[in-house]
């Protein structure tokens, strides 16, 4: 999965075309007509400075009394080949390309940056454990407050220049720059003493308060370049790279011709990247190009997809799953499905009614809308019952709350409450009025939101409630939400391992702009749980403070839920590798772009079955429950 600092964000979905082949019989790369890049602008000798003594991370470092992990899973395929394109499609453009700042807690910027840039240490895509990236080492100090890392010396930005701690303090200062625009990124960075280098490779940071995450928060953000930022104010940042890339360490680089504002984005695989022989970046990292190309219109994916235009399509409705898969390339088995099983975290999905402004302000409004909000029926007639319905803020974990309220179909019971709160239905207009106003309420949405949004529109109808439904794209509405502009707005964010209340749920994030505390959630007790939280060491601590937090929150009925899937459904064209698990087993969908590869005897069979109308290829297992096995082992 994407593990960008703990405190970003995330929603969205995607898609992928194809190639030609020539290949020898040296399965380490292919001729696709495609090769790797390089922007290198600084020649540095590999390895360490040698004027830096060991004990201080140069030629040497033992380690002694340091921690590192080399027993992390690696799921990269040993017989990866590396080469070719890979083109997956988004509905939307993204506001920024910024890693940090203004817009950048979005779902596209995190996938993005985790191809350019790299953070200090990985997490494990099996158990989430960290281990080694750009440092090789890390420690904490007895007081529990102080951490210490080592920087690999043989890490190096895409220019040439070498990774030093100086990197760090760069990075960390510019997330605490308050002209950003990103409010919880300056909270967090509030919590440390400034940085110290105490060598060009080894540097510490200690935290003001005791919180069992720091270590997860410290190692997992993307580094920036200090070369560059020290001559960039927070300011300057957000105007020079709202559709550019500072360098990074990463395996790809983006040219600046590759940019087509709302219409494409390519990447482009390093051909000197620093870390390609790690052991990490086993089978990783393996196409040439990756394109994201941009369509809004989710039928319309899936027929260029049909076309072979695309090489990935995320099949997210059940009747689509069922019945839109008879054409020729998907009976022939040129493209395949897939059914995938992981434990991908999920936040909350659904709506989100801003409880600070009128009408939404008044709780009986809120519950009134649930209950005209008939997930049940929807689930059926829509999903034919394959979606999950929940009620929490923490839905598919061991975090949400078993006694949370239960919402569910109630025209009397929503009849009850908006009459209590003044409201009055007009028989003969059909229309529910107050001071001789009509009750009317926009929500912004885009296809195929529409299937389940007219559903919904026709039953508060019948309780005399007109809902407007204004056609937007998803940059648009995630504006809407960053910024507070919106009376009901619906809301999809990707979950996290390690959830963060206060990002999400605390009073103080309720009312900044561009956190993800969209409805506006205010309890003083949930404030003094976050700050409980942080210092509960044990699990079941921390399971027990996040359910009365998601308790207390969804009681506010803020948030109207929707539904998840505890299944990933895919389709793709049947040229590819992929680990055993086909993605990891916390993510979505981004390991693809760092696990797949082109496999080049399945690439062959392919274009032949293009050309042959008559070939059949060989059909794979629908499902894939590889990480139910790995619970079962573990």
């Amino acid at each position: 999965m994407t593990n960008k600092a703990i405190y970003l964000s995330r929603i969205l979905l995607i898609t992928v075309i194809l190639i030609s082949f020539s290949c020898g019989s040296k399965k380490d790369s292919i001729n696709l007509g495609t090769k790797p890049i390089s922007v290198k602008q600084f020649d540095t000798p590999p390895g360490a400075d040698p004027s830096v003594p060991a004990d201080k991370g140069g030629k040497g470092f033992k380690g002694e009394g340091w921690v590192t992990n080399e027993k992390y899973n690696s799921i990269g395929k040993k017989e990866a080949v590396k080469g070719g394109k890979f083109v997956f499609a988004m509905p939307d453009f993204p506001a920024s390309f910024r890693t940090y700042g203004k817009d950048s807690n979005f779902e596209l910027n995190d996938i993005f940056s985790n191809l350019i840039f790299e953070s200090l240490l990985n997490m494990d895509p099996a158990d989430n454990t960290l281990y080694p990236g750009l440092a090789t080492h890390w420690k904490m100090a007895p007081d529990s407050l102080t951490y210490s890392f080592r920087i690999n010396p043989d890490a190096r930005w895409a220019d040439g220049m070498p990774v030093t701690s100086q990197d760090f303090i760069a990075t960390l200062r510019l997330m605490a720059d308050t002209t950003m625009q990103q409010p919880y990124m300056n909270e967090f960075t509030k919590g440390f003493e400034a940085p110290v280098a105490e060598s060009k490779y080894v540097f510490s940071i200690k935290s003001k308060t005791k919180n069992w995450r720091q270590l997860y928060y410290l190692t997992t953000f993307s580094l920036l370049p200090d070369h560059i930022l020290n001559k960039l104010t927070g300011k300057d940042y957000l105007e020079q790279y709202q559709f550019k890339y500072l360098v990074g360490t990463g395996p790809y680089a983006i040219l600046e011709n590759d940019i087509k504002k709302g219409e494409s984005i390519t990447f482009r695989r390093r051909s000197d990247y620093w870390g390609e022989n790690e052991r990490y970046n086993t089978g990783k990292y393996n196409f040439d190009e990756i394109t994201f190309t941009f369509v809004m219109d989710d039928l319309l994916q899936f027929e260029k997809f049909k076309k072979g235009e695309l090489d990935y399509y995320s099949i997210r409705q059940p009747e689509l799953w069922k019945t839109g898969f008879d054409f020729d390339y998907a009976n022939r088995n040129i493209v395949l499905r897939k059914k995938i099983f992981n434990n991908v975290p999920l936040g909350p999905t659904g709506f989100a009614l801003n409880m600070r402004e009128y009408p939404f302000n008044d709780i009986r409004i809120r519950r009134a809308f649930m209950c005209l909000f008939d997930k049940k029926k929807l689930n059926e007639k829509l999903f034919d019952n394959t979606y999950t319905l929940f009620n929490s803020y923490f839905p598919n974990s061991e975090y949400a709350n078993p006694s949370n309220p239960v919402t569910g179909y109630n025209y009397d019971s929503a009849m009850t409450l908006l009459n209590e709160a003044g409201w009055i239905f007009n028989k003969e207009k059909g229309t529910l009025e107050k001071d001789g106003k009509k009750f009317e309420v926009t929500i912004p949405f885009s296809k195929p939101m529409d299937q389940y949004l007219t559903i919904y529109q026709e039953e508060l109808q019948k309780a005399g409630i007109k809902l407007n439904l204004k056609e937007t794209d998803g940059t648009t509405r995630f504006s809407l939400g960053n910024d507070r502009s919106f009376t009901i707005i619906p809301m999809a964010w990707m979950g996290i391992v390690f959830p963060n209340p206060i990002t999400d749920l605390s009073s103080e994030s309720a009312d900044m702009k561009n956190t993800n505390n969209w409805a506006g959630v205010k309890d003083k007790r949930i404030d003094s749980l976050c700050l409980l939280y942080d210092v509960a060491y044990t699990k079941q601590e921390q399971i027990n403070i996040l359910r009365e937090i998601d308790k207390i929150a969804y009681s506010n009925f803020g948030l109207m839920d929707g539904f998840y899937r505890s299944y990933r459904t895919i389709a793709y064209q049947n040229k590819f590798g992929y680990p055993d698990g086909i993605i990891s087993r916390y993510d979505r969908y981004s390991s693809i772009f760092y696990y797949w590869y082109i496999d080049p005897d399945k690439l062959k069979n392919y274009e032949k079955a293009l050309n042959d109308k008559n070939m059949q290829l060989p059909k794979e297992e629908l499902e894939n429950e590889y990480w139910k096995k790995y619970e079962s082992a573990k």
